[in-house]
């Protein structure tokens, strides 16, 4: 069972209801901004994500700095912190984006599964709601075993893997170590419970570190 230390949701009321051009031209809409409470800290100068579970308790909030400095120091991604007070949870215990999507989910019996957030929101964009049955990782390393009850238990019956091309070319040794890590991390933890299927571009649809869903919903759905 997943175990998370909840958080106030007035510790949003700090930031402000501000969508960045970042965003919006990376094929997110403020419909979908809104519907997942993406906000701005004008403090950090950063968009701010927070993290549900499934039950829609807040129990971390996660920035997408702008800044080059910060990107330099932080990563793109990080746990928004201000004074001493960290905003951080354990992203193996959660899926982002099931307290919205899991009633698609359910109904459809299967999940798409991304590497960031912003994959989920771009989908959401795509499709409209009722039709994104799309969670993220926040990450790649693997799918825990807290994950993968979290789907069991929706009644999935069948996963997509939809994560990051880390590879330029397809043969070189990133693509051949990037297929060994998904199918030793990712696909075999899944495989005794769900049917597996993996989005794998071999006809560059994609850039390099692009994700399915960043060239657009023809490219998604021929991917």
């Amino acid at each position: 069972q997943a175990e998370y230390k909840y958080l106030n949701k007035n510790t949003l009321n700090m930031f402000q209801e501000i969508y960045m051009s970042e965003w919006l031209d990376d094929g997110i809409n403020k419909e979908t901004m809104k519907e997942f409470n993406i906000l701005y800290s004008t403090a950090k100068q950063s968009i701010i994500i927070p993290h549900f579970d499934i039950n829609n308790n807040l129990i971390g909030i996660r920035q997408r700095c702008l800044l080059q400095e910060d990107i330099d120091n932080m990563g793109k991604y990080s746990p928004f912190m201000i004074g001493n007070e960290m905003y951080n949870h354990a992203l193996s215990q959660n899926l982002y984006g099931l307290n919205v999507n899991k009633e698609t989910i359910k109904r459809r019996k299967k999940v798409m599964i991304v590497e960031s957030e912003k994959g989920v929101l771009q989908v959401n964009t795509m499709v409209g709601g009722e039709n994104n049955f799309t969670v993220a990782l926040c990450g790649c390393a693997k799918i825990s075993d807290t994950q993968r009850k979290l789907l069991f238990d929706l009644g999935v019956q069948e996963v997509i893997i939809g994560l990051d091309r880390q590879y330029k070319e397809v043969g070189d040794e990133d693509y051949h170590s990037w297929s060994k890590h998904i199918r030793e991390k990712i696909i075999n933890p899944l495989l005794p419970y769900f049917k597996v299927c993996v989005v794998w571009d071999t006809e560059d649809l994609l850039g390099y570190k692009d994700s399915p869903t960043d060239r657009g919903k023809d490219v998604l759905l021929k991917l």
